[in-house]
């Protein structure tokens, strides 16, 4: 059985509103928990032999002093600020969410880089049938981590997709940097989607969508929490293209404290 419970919330906004809960509640489900993300954080944040280098040293193994100091330095800026780590887990474990539970997920471009303070899109989720463009959905994510109410962050989900703010300055090198990945792909509904990226977002296409994402310890959210971002991109598209999912994790301060402990700690150590 998942530790991922998840709830559709209904609003009176013009927005899609789900809740998801990560239950662990048991030392062992933590666990379990803990050791799926942390392995799949890892491989997200490094290339292939620094990250099968970090499982040798987790199975007791000693490594090259090169290869250690490679890991070092490559982990280095993700752990060395507080409020930049709890961010870039917070955009993995959403992501972390979506490879795990949302069945219809056919690829996902993101989380970014070392930093969650990197300029740049957060996570762009495509879903639906692949062979089918049709029914091919692009959603393009704001994701804010807080360990107090989701409720603070939300000015700065508004202000991303304000009619001045990052989104237009940063969806042309996103939509780039995925055609570039598309380029040896064989033929399919989703390579097509995303060569045709440009026209779909400009054109507020009914297959684009805008997602706020808000992770945090605890659910004190009520009705109108995020209700602004029914405004975000008011007339241009519709409720169904606006999508609010709240990501509640109890035990994210446990979380943050192990994965530093287990991870970077531990190479500080060696």
């Amino acid at each position: 059985m998942s530790y991922i419970l998840t709830e559709d919330i209904s609003v009176t906004h013009e927005f899609i509103k789900k809740h998801i809960n990560f239950v662990l509640d048991d030392k062992d489900t933590y666990n379990r928990f803990f050791e799926e993300f942390q392995r799949y954080f890892l491989r997200a944040i490094l290339s292939p032999i620094p990250f099968e280098n970090f499982l040798l040293i987790l199975d007791g193994v000693e490594i090259d002093l090169k290869d250690l100091r490679h890991l070092k330095n490559s982990l280095r800026r993700i752990f060395a600020n507080d409020q930049h780590f709890k961010g870039i887990v917070g955009e993995h474990l959403f992501a972390f969410y979506y490879h795990k539970m949302v069945v219809d997920l056919l690829w996902a471009h993101g989380p970014k880089g070392r930093s969650s303070a990197e300029p740049g899109i957060d996570f762009i989720t495509f879903t639906g049938n692949k062979e089918v463009k049709e029914t091919i959905k692009i959603t393009v994510w704001e994701t804010k981590t807080t360990k107090n109410s989701v409720t603070t962050r939300a000015s700065q989900i508004y202000d991303f997709f304000s009619e001045d703010g990052s989104f237009e300055e940063n969806i042309d090198t996103e939509i780039t940097a995925m055609q570039q990945l598309f380029n040896n792909e064989a033929e399919s509904g989703l390579k097509e989607v995303v060569w045709d990226l440009y026209n779909i977002v400009i054109n507020r296409d009914e297959r684009f969508c805008i997602g706020a994402s808000g992770i945090s310890p605890v659910d004190n959210t009520t009705e109108d929490t995020f209700k602004k971002f029914a405004e975000c991109f008011l007339g241009e598209i519709s409720k169904e293209q606006r999508l609010v999912k709240f990501l509640f994790v109890e035990l994210l301060d446990n979380l943050l404290t192990d994965l530093r402990d287990n991870i970077w700690n531990r190479l500080q150590a060696m």
